[in-house]
């Protein structure tokens, strides 16, 4: 009997699944930064020799990338170098007669994704041209100056395009002709208004001038005009001041996303910040703000606009505007008891409610994941019903920071609070938990920040009923956000657009670049590609970059317009 058991046991050991089968190991994804192949100079020596100067630079920063291997193919004959501290690389390649190719190669490692550039065709009897870009801003716009300079001379009236665009996108541009050595004048209004701008300056090149191109960037400052209208010289102490106005700039544009705060000038205590509002695209802005913050007699308001740009100044309505509010009324004793009314019918409703069986509300389904966006801001706590009766008492801001997609606290978050010239800054804790207290009466502009995420700015008004004890602010990642924004251009491309919730991320870029996207679209995509999966955390200052690629993906799919 146990001769042919025995060797039955063991067959059945043998072919059982996962008896002796090893454990399957994770897969292991290595995020790497994407780099970019430079090819500066191309120049025949006296005695010959090609001499070729290059380059490997970070993608994302432009910053050169040392000790790197990199193969430099001149004409069909190899070369293998190293980069520099800086980036750069050198090389003498054979003489060679006429026109030359020259092929850049960087196979990669752990660290960088491969890079390739290959250029036909190069002269190199032509000389290099180095350029340099002046810039001096003027109260209208910018004198522009583009310096060449050849074999140690200086080359003048070389045919230099310049193209004009904020500093931190590349779209819109506009293009302006110049001249080296000649000074070009540009008015802000024609190089689309003021801000920080980045200028380019390009040589294409001639018989004579290999091609050469430049950067600079400079600010267009510009001053800002408001006015404020109340809408009555008189109002309730227990009413409401409704300011209305707009900002305006030096050329009479209308300034969008700034912030105006409605300062009152109190005898007793000076300047007194009591609202604040941000601009629409109309540079229109509404303030409402309670009467009570006043007191009780003749006040004058200004609108202040409040900027951190450094091109932009502010300014303060004139003259100042003038209120009159009224004495304070005492509460009518009926007023009372309906509130307790109120109360004893809420607490007779609950006690009902919980002896019968009432049939539950179904909620509503919630959105597709096609549809869902993370959001993020402040959630106020719910106060309770005895602290809604009484009038606002709290002078403190306490609550939780945390991550808007995996709803986890935020460490060391930084909470920041402006009321005019006085500041609070508090951190968050390790369990995202942070607390302000005695916190002066007024409209306080809130900003919270952490690195990797984008910043949420609000106002509070302190005092409150509680409803700003136990309050979550959820920021959202700038990963997430940037892929946000890539679902308008990319989510026409999937075959369903309910793929959007089913895909991971990683499976819709792959398939947005099977498809050979036009040019706007791969740029886009590449973009995506190193905010969204490199290691690097981005910074929030991506997010006009990567709104300006969005919109310039989208004009290409609808074509030009008829």
């Amino acid at each position: 009997m146990m001769r042919w058991l025995l060797p039955v046991l063991v067959l059945v050991l043998v072919a059982a699944p996962g008896v002796h089968a090893p454990a399957t190991a994770a897969p292991v994804i290595s995020i790497r930064a994407r780099t970019d192949a430079q090819l500066r100079t191309v120049r025949r020596r006296e005695d010959g020799l090609i001499a070729v100067r290059g380059a490997i630079v970070d993608r994302a920063s432009t910053q050169g990338i040392g000790g790197l291997d990199v193969a430099v193919t001149v004409s069909g004959a190899r070369h293998d170098v190293i980069t520099s501290t800086d980036g750069g690389f050198d090389v003498l390649a054979s003489p060679s007669p006429g026109a030359v190719d020259v092929e850049i190669t960087f196979a990669g490692d752990d660290r960088f994704d491969p890079a390739t550039l290959v250029e036909r065709g190069i002269d190199p009897s032509r000389a290099p041209v180095d350029m340099t870009i002046d810039v001096s801003t003027t109260p209208l716009g910018a004198l522009i100056t583009v310096e060449t300079h050849a074999d140690g001379a200086r080359v003048e009236q070389l045919p230099i395009s310049l193209r004009f665009s904020a500093a931190d996108a590349s779209e819109p541009h506009v293009d302006v002709d110049a001249k080296s050595g000649t000074r070009t004048m540009v008015k802000r209004a024609d190089i689309l208004g003021p801000g920080a701008k980045r200028v380019r300056a390009k040589f294409t090149g001639d018989t004579a001038y290999g091609a050469a191109a430049a950067e600079a960037t400079f600010d267009l400052a510009t001053s800002t005009h408001v006015d404020l209208s109340l809408g009555g010289d008189t109002v309730a102490f227990e009413g409401t001041i409704h300011a209305r106005g707009k900002v305006t700039d030096d050329d009479g544009k209308p300034v969008a996303r700034v912030v105006v705060a409605l300062i009152a000038n109190v005898a007793s205590s000076g300047e007194r910040r009591i609202g604040a509002a941000t601009t629409g695209p109309d540079g229109a802005y509404r303030i409402d703000a309670s009467a009570d913050l006043l007191g009780t007699g003749k006040h004058s308001l200004q609108a202040r606009v409040e900027t951190t740009e450094r091109w932009r100044k502010p300014s303060s309505s004139m003259p100042p505007a003038r209120i009159t509010v009224g004495t304070r009324r005492p509460a009518p004793v009926g007023i009372t008891v309906a509130a307790f009314a109120a109360t004893a019918l809420v607490a007779i409703g609950f006690v009902i409610g919980r002896r019968r069986p009432w049939r539950k509300a179904e909620p509503p389904p919630p959105p597709s994941a096609a549809q869902a966006e993370v959001r993020g801001g402040l959630e106020p706590a719910r106060a309770s019903i005895v602290s809604t009766l009484r009038r606002a008492h709290d002078h403190g801001f306490a609550g939780v920071v945390r991550d808007a997609v995996r709803q986890r606290p935020i460490a060391a978050a930084e909470i920041l609070l402006t009321f005019g010239a006085e500041v609070r800054r508090s951190e968050s804790e390790d369990d995202g938990r942070f607390a302000i207290e005695e916190l002066p009466p007024g409209e306080w502009n809130v900003r919270v920040a952490s690195p990797g995420h984008v910043s949420e700015q609000f106002t509070l008004t302190i005092p409150h009923r509680g409803e700003l004890r136990g309050a979550r602010i959820d920021l959202v990642p700038v990963r997430e956000k940037i892929f946000t924004l890539y679902r308008r251009a990319a989510l026409p491309v999937l075959p369903s657009p309910d793929l959007w919730g089913i895909w991971s991320p990683r499976q819709i870029v792959d398939h947005v670049r099977a498809r050979t996207p036009p040019v706007r679209m791969a740029e886009l995509t590449e973009f995506v590609e190193e905010a969204y999966f490199s290691a690097r955390t981005p910074d929030e200052g991506l997010l006009p970059l990567a709104e300006s690629k969005v919109a310039a993906a989208l004009a290409e799919r609808a074509g030009p317009a008829l």
